[in-house]
């Protein structure tokens, strides 16, 4: 579970590994045509030119999958991620397998042979281990059974890889003749051991887990294909067909994998879309309206400029709102501020010298989701210097740090306890739940408010540039 838990905080915190393991792969399939051109045909038995031919094109086949996989911009999930080290084991298994073809039977190269072997047994092993964080991801397996195997499988993993590194020194599996042909030892099958123990684990974990049959079918045909091709090569190995075959497998996966990556991404941006919408019809309720038109109103015998003025800017206000609903991407701060700007001034008008507005601007070089100031903005106003008896000052602070950029809302009215319960004061907070969503999904960014009571609110919205770089950002 350690060793599992490592390797996806190293995945998630260097994201170059997974284009490195493409890179590889690809390595691997141009460094196996080159030794074939190399060592030429000649005198090479159909069934081993076969085999050799399989190794590459299920080879070819790894590469571009793991190809596909590296031109996620979005970052990867842990059933992706896990997927992709299954096929990047599986590459390395295809590999050293072809590359046992090459070599096998050649004497000058039998050094060659034993190294080669060695590692297809330690990287088949690994391969084995992948398998079962797969299993466990694939088929959410959950509890104490989830701890007690992944026990086993950690703690059987190091033993199982030392002994094959052990047949560098100690014909233990294998042996190489003086005439560089492999054998099999008689302890070849407890080479086998590690895979037996996971293939009854996976068995076990097939038949408790809760997901669909399909699911747990798609899963086991991994498995299945190699224990049929073991079966019939288990006295023999002229013909190699476990790691082609395992790859149709893979295919099939990675088919379910992007059907079902297709289905999260219609799910998330329904979401979005939902969110949207509800930021839009909160800065439109019917109190908010009531408000800015009585306001107009009164200004139309006072001051009949203003009162235009203030309808015009009202009108470009709520169309502001409707377009924000074909808004897909992050806009330019320049124009959720210009739209932040129509908005208080609608408020000035209501509050006048009780409201007073500052902005500080410093930069306006970033992209953020379309309405995802004002809900914090409307609340500084409505509820925080509104609620004070002298009003106050929201001031608007737009500045760029070595990481992030961050747009501050501060505000002097009556603050609020941050650990107190929410109070069910009848207000909507789901403006402000989806504000916070589209912030992080769309930009990656998140937001942190700090409050006291009877000292104000501070709501600040920090959008990393790593978030501003992997975004479309013009509309």
């Amino acid at each position: 579970m350690v060793f599992t838990s490592r390797i996806n905080r190293f995945w998630s915190r260097h994201k170059w590994s997974m284009p490195a393991c493409f890179i590889l792969s690809l390595a691997y399939t141009c460094g196996i045509v080159a030794m074939c051109c190399f060592r030429g045909f000649s005198g090479m038995q159909v069934t081993t030119g076969f085999s050799l031919g399989a190794d590459v094109v299920s080879l070819a086949v790894c590469t571009a999958l793991l190809y596909s996989i590296a031109q996620d911009k979005d970052g990867l999930s842990a059933y992706t991620r896990t997927f992709a080290w299954l096929i990047f084991m599986t590459a390395s298994v295809l590999f050293t397998d072809a590359s046992w073809w090459i070599v096998d039977g050649i004497k000058e190269l039998r050094v060659w042979n034993v190294i080669i072997n060695v590692l297809n047994f330690s990287v088949t092993t690994l391969l084995v281990f992948f398998f079962w964080r797969y299993v466990v991801t694939s088929l959410r397996l959950k509890g104490k059974f989830k701890r007690v195997a992944n026990t086993i499988m950690n703690v059987l993993l190091i033993p199982s890889v030392a002994a094959c590194l052990a047949n560098l020194f100690f014909a233990l599996y294998f042996n190489v003749d003086a005439d560089g042909f492999y054998h099999r030892r008689p302890l070849f099958m407890w080479s086998q051991a590690y895979f037996v123990v996971g293939l009854v684990i996976v068995i076990i974990g097939f038949i408790i887990s809760k997901t669909s049959v399909k699911e747990r079918l798609i899963t086991a045909s991994f498995v299945l294909i190699p224990i049929a091709n073991q079966i019939i090569t288990f006295y023999s190995f002229e013909l190699s067909t476990e790691y082609p075959a395992m790859l149709v497998s893979i295919v099939l996966v990675f088919g379910v994998l992007v059907t079902k990556r297709e289905k999260d991404l219609i799910a998330t941006e329904k979401k979005l879309y939902e969110a949207k919408v509800s930021v839009m019809v909160s800065q439109i309720q019917p109190h908010f309206m009531y408000n800015a038109l009585t306001s107009i109103a009164m200004m139309c015998t006072i001051d009949p400029d203003t009162a235009q003025e203030a309808t015009v800017t009202f009108a470009k206000y709520l169309r502001g709102n409707m377009d924000s609903l074909k808004q897909t991407a992050p806009i330019p701060f320049e124009q959720e501020l210009e739209h932040l700007k129509k908005y208080l001034y609608i408020e000035k008008l209501r509050f006048a010298d009780l409201l007073n507005i500052e902005y500080d601007i410093r930069t306006t070089d970033f992209v953020l989701p379309q309405l995802s100031i004002q809900p914090l903005v409307e609340n500084a106003v409505k509820h925080g210097v509104g609620m004070a008896e002298d009003g106050g000052t929201v001031k608007i602070t737009a500045r760029e740090t070595e990481t992030a950029y961050e747009v501050i809302i501060s505000d002097d009215g009556v603050g609020f306890d941050t650990k107190a319960k929410r109070p069910n004061d009848g207000r909507s907070h789901v403006g402000m739940e989806n504000t916070r969503r589209r912030i992080k999904e769309m930009c990656g960014g998140e937001i942190k408010i700090e409050s006291a009571v009877g000292k104000g609110t501070t709501a600040t919205v920090i959008l990393p540039k790593e978030g501003q770089r992997n975004e479309n950002t013009m509309s």
